[in-house]
């Protein structure tokens, strides 16, 4: 079997968190070798978690970018609106990254992470986590077999 691929977290929130604690069921998958978070309690708790060394704990994307590249990508949960000012440096040190969504906030920022994944052949894979839930999966096998009829229009909102 291959190495493992060696994965750092950058944001270590909630959904980041559940991805990465993928790499202790799957150790023969991908490990993870780093964490770039602002709240040094969460450092603490990647770190502990994955038996992270001091050295590959950062404070910052910049602080990691600063870093050799250690690693083969990222998982970047971070807030929202810090998708793309958190990636394109990653992009640029040479990441592939596994992006929570939305993986932009806006058209200039989605045109900006296009342009900076063309400039450097690095990927980003957009996680749409409830994509393969069971509610939706029925959903499309619904809309599929023709059990609704045709689809004009879909609204979701968040309440």
């Amino acid at each position: 079997m291959p190495n493992p691929v060696p994965i750092i977290v950058v944001g270590m929130g909630e959904r980041a968190s559940v991805y990465a604690s993928e790499a202790l069921s799957h150790p023969d998958w991908f490990q993870i070798v780093g964490v770039a978070d602002v709240d040094s309690r969460r450092i603490h708790q990647a770190q502990n978690m994955f038996n992270i060394p001091d050295r590959h704990c950062f404070a910052s994307v910049e602080e990691l970018v600063s870093f050799p590249r250690f690693a083969v990508a990222v998982i970047n949960g971070t807030m929202d609106r810090l998708h793309v000012p958190t990636s394109l440096p990653l992009l640029r040190h040479g990441y592939d990254i596994l992006l929570e969504k939305p993986f932009a906030t806006c058209e200039e920022e989605a045109e900006l992470l296009l342009r900076c994944t063309r400039e450097t052949g690095q990927n980003v894979m957009v996680c749409h986590v409830l994509r393969y839930s069971p509610f939706y999966r029925k959903i499309k096998e619904a809309l599929t077999g023709g059990e609704i009829g045709d689809v004009i229009n879909i609204h979701m909102a968040c309440l």
